[in-house]
């Protein structure tokens, strides 16, 4: 049994392979077909394949699809091509519109542009010195080659020449008596600081004479008390460093000459007031070098901006013609090329910021206490000066019933306690490259005018609603805060107390002082519709932008406004040390100018002329001087300056 099952299996392998071989001849001959409806698997070589067709029908039909395919892409973008050209147009069309409304949009909110160069009224000292080129014995006397008598002089209607003495020798006497010679001024003496030692006097004496010949300065003094006693002088210059203005001040004022002292006036308040009262007592002129006040762009900035309701035309409409000083109409009428009048209100704000990085020489007197230094004496007082002008010129804007004409203008005398803020914070360190001194390196402080002396109003009212017992100023302080007040208590209070509180000045300042940094020593002014940045170098500056600005802030005109400042050839004294160190004359001028027209002080003997003269300018009242002592003594104080 086991046999014949594997000889038909045997079998059926052999058949298998028989038709296998005869497959593959005839598929060789190309005329085989196979027979899927015959039982017996027969091939039948007369009929053809049917996989030969549907080969040939497979290629066509691939052709013609990637036919259709090239043709849907052709066509696709053709119509693209076609649909992305009519949108570009349409979105250039678009853009276009978009680009016109926002240029006529950027157009409209761009603010105008202007620069304007503006010439400051001629120096007094400039036409006299044309004269005085004319007449050759004059000219010799204005340079200290000739004298004539002082007193009863007829043949002559000409005043004689001020004469200057210098007392110190260093940086900032150098650049000052640059400009004394320069502008033909005389010099006739001059003295070195000493500290009253043999050999500082030498040493004294020493630089005092180096100084002279530098100058061709006929007289040199190795002591102040020798300069005290030179009949030939009529102002002192007093340009020693900051600890020791007022003991030379004293003695010059107790010899009957006149002063100019270097700012600050004193490191103290109570020093200056001391220099002062003396030059009172005396009836002799004394003011500190706030050179800052001087320069035409400053006067500018005042009459224009900083008094109330006021512009470069109309400021000064009660001026005399026979009295012309900084603020008479006829002169800037003349000069100004393009005034106008500006209307950006009040001034609300401040800022200012004012350094330079000085060497690290504890001997120099930036680092050394010994010799006044700090930050804020010497550069932080300009900025408190600075403030001052805003305060000073909005009082003599205001109430001027009691005011006298001075200058050409209304003038009230103002007391120093007017010009006092309400609140001074400042804080300061000593620290410079890893080393501490014992000034202020650096120092922030804020003034602040308006607001009293609590700053921000609690929000309640202490007001009885009867009334009650209240002063005048509690019923004014209700009244402004809008308080409930009985009839009786209203009744109480003046009809022009209103005014009275949209007339109350209210700034708040905020400046920075550095030895160790530097900055733009720019200052800007905010009013309520505008700003005027004062261009560094702030101090003496002669270029200012004024922002007019419309309702929530937007730019409308931004205008640019310089001075051109004096020709000064400084060249035959050797460089100057302080920038724009010619602004110098403009304090020369103004002095001489004075001194010219009214009178030199303590020049007769006679005690019932006692007190007439030139004894104070309006650029700089005696006010303000005082002023910028006791704020910047009340923020060395905040600073723990004095210990």
């Amino acid at each position: 049994m086991m046999t014949a099952t594997v000889t038909r299996r045997v079998e059926s392998s052999a058949t298998l392979a028989t038709e296998a071989s005869s497959l593959s001849s005839s598929s060789s001959a190309g005329n085989i077909c196979y027979d899927s409806l015959s039982s017996n698997r027969r091939f039948s070589p007369s009929r053809p394949s049917p996989s030969h067709n549907g080969n040939k029908f497979a290629i066509v039909r691939i052709f013609f699809f990637f036919v259709y395919i090239i043709c849907m892409i052709a066509g696709g973008l053709l119509f693209g091509r076609s649909k992305y050209h009519r949108n570009l147009n349409s979105n250039n069309n678009v853009r276009d519109d978009t680009s016109n409304m926002r240029h006529d949009i950027v157009e409209h909110f761009k603010p105008e542009k202007r620069t304007v160069v503006l010439s400051p009224p001629p120096l007094y000292m400039d036409s006299r010195n044309d004269i005085d080129r004319r007449t050759s014995n004059l000219r010799a006397s204005l340079l200290g080659l000739e004298r004539r008598h002082r007193h009863g002089d007829t043949n002559n209607d000409k005043p004689a020449p001020l004469r200057w003495a210098v007392l110190g020798a260093g940086r900032i006497a150098h650049d000052f008596t640059s400009a004394l010679v320069s502008s033909g001024c005389t010099v006739t003496a001059v003295v070195a600081m000493h500290n009253y030692n043999g050999e500082k006097h030498l040493s004294a004496l020493y630089r005092a004479e180096s100084f002279a010949k530098t100058f061709s300065i006929p007289n040199y003094y190795g002591t102040y008390e020798e300069l005290a006693q030179d009949k030939n002088v009529d102002i002192v210059y007093v340009a020693t460093t900051n600890q020791n203005h007022l003991n030379p001040t004293l003695l010059m004022l107790q010899s009957g000459k006149n002063v100019l002292v270097e700012k600050p006036t004193a490191v103290t308040y109570e020093e200056a007031k001391l220099m002062y009262d003396e030059a009172h007592k005396r009836g002799l002129f004394l003011m500190t070098n706030h050179w800052t006040r001087f320069f035409p762009l400053v006067k500018y900035l005042r009459t224009t901006f900083l008094e109330l309701q006021s512009s470069p035309m109309d400021a000064v409409s009660a001026a005399s013609e026979t009295t012309p000083s900084f603020l008479s109409v006829r002169r800037w009428k003349s000069h100004l090329s393009h005034p106008r009048h500006y209307n950006l209100g009040k001034v609300l704000a401040m800022h200012g910021d004012f350094g330079f990085p000085t060497a690290l020489d504890p001997s120099d007197r930036f680092l050394n206490r010994t010799l006044g230094g700090g930050v804020t004496l010497d550069v932080g007082c300009y900025l408190v000066e600075l403030a001052l002008l805003a305060a000073y010129d909005h009082h003599q804007s205001g109430n001027t019933d009691d005011a006298a004409i001075v200058g050409g203008k209304r003038r009230r005398k103002l007391s120093s306690n007017e010009l006092q803020p309400d609140q001074v914070t400042a804080t300061g360190h000593g620290m410079y490259n890893g080393l501490e001194f014992p000034v202020d390196v650096e120092s922030s402080f804020s003034i602040r005018w308006g607001g009293k002396n609590y700053g921000i109003w609690n929000g309640e009212c202490d007001v009885d609603a009867n009334g009650g017992d209240m002063t005048a100023t509690s019923l004014s302080s209700a009244k402004r805060r809008g308080c409930h007040l009985a009839p009786s208590s209203r009744q109480a209070l003046s009809d022009d107390s209103d005014s009275a509180f949209d007339d109350e000045f209210t700034m708040l300042a905020s400046f920075q002082a550095s030895f160790r940094r530097p900055s733009t020593f720019e200052v800007e002014y905010v009013f309520e519709n505008g700003r005027v940045v004062l261009r560094g170098p702030g101090n003496c500056p002669n270029e200012m932008t004024i922002y007019e600005h419309e309702q929530f802030g937007l730019l409308k005109r931004e205008t640019t406004a310089s001075f051109k400042l004096p020709t000064v050839d400084f060249s035959p004294f050797g460089r100057s040390n302080y920038p724009r160190a010619e602004g110098f004359i403009y304090v020369i001028d103004r002095i001489e100018e004075c001194m010219a027209k009214k009178g030199i002080p303590g020049l007769s003997d006679d005690s019932s002329m006692r007190g007439s003269g030139c004894l104070e300018l309006e650029e700089n009242s005696i006010e303000e001087q005082l002023s910028t002592v006791e704020i910047t003594e009340r923020v060395l104080k905040e600073m723990n300056y004095f210990g």
